[in-house]
């Protein structure tokens, strides 16, 4: 019985939205329509903005952790050579081939490693700020496309009043 009520309600609503809808204009439901188009473009909009921000925070993360792990890789090679430069003192016969080298530690690899990630990294900044500035630019084309419409809008309501 309630669901019966509901059934009906919800019908008389729908027909006097219904009847609503045929009383407006073809301009007034065009206005509408292009509202609800641009909600939408807005909404979509927002969402790509969201998961920019979000891959570039997973990018800045990896980043982040790629530069901890080869820190961390460096100490570890140096407490190696260490701990074997203390083990080669310890030895009763000290043959100098006993003595590990550090294979990479003030290398020239070890040096343009480095300079290659110094130029990924500051090539991954311009990026981002490249995206930063493109995004500024899509939110002002958005807003200026808005602020056009409208006034189409309003121009075309007086007019066709007439």
């Amino acid at each position: 019985m309630k669901s019966n009520k509901k059934a009906v309600n919800e019908q008389k609503e729908l027909k006097l939205l219904l009847d609503m809808y045929k009383g407006v204009s073809k301009e007034q439901r065009d206005k509408v329509q292009l509202m609800a188009a641009e909600r939408k473009a807005r909404m979509e909009l927002e969402d790509h903005r969201q998961k920019a921000k979000m891959a570039q925070e997973s990018k800045r993360e990896r980043r982040v952790a790629d530069e901890d792990a080869l820190r961390k890789i460096k100490q570890l090679e140096e407490q190696k050579y260490e701990l074997q430069k203390q083990l080669s003192c310890a030895r009763p016969n000290n043959d100098p081939l006993m003595v590990f080298p550090r294979p990479f530690a003030g290398s020239q690899e070890e040096k343009a490693l480095l300079n290659e990630m110094e130029v990924t990294g500051q090539a991954f900044e311009d990026m981002q700020e490249q995206n930063s500035r493109l995004i500024q630019q899509l939110r002002e084309k958005g807003d200026a496309n808005y602020k056009l419409m409208s006034e189409r809008i309003k121009a075309n309501s007086p007019h066709k009043l007439n």
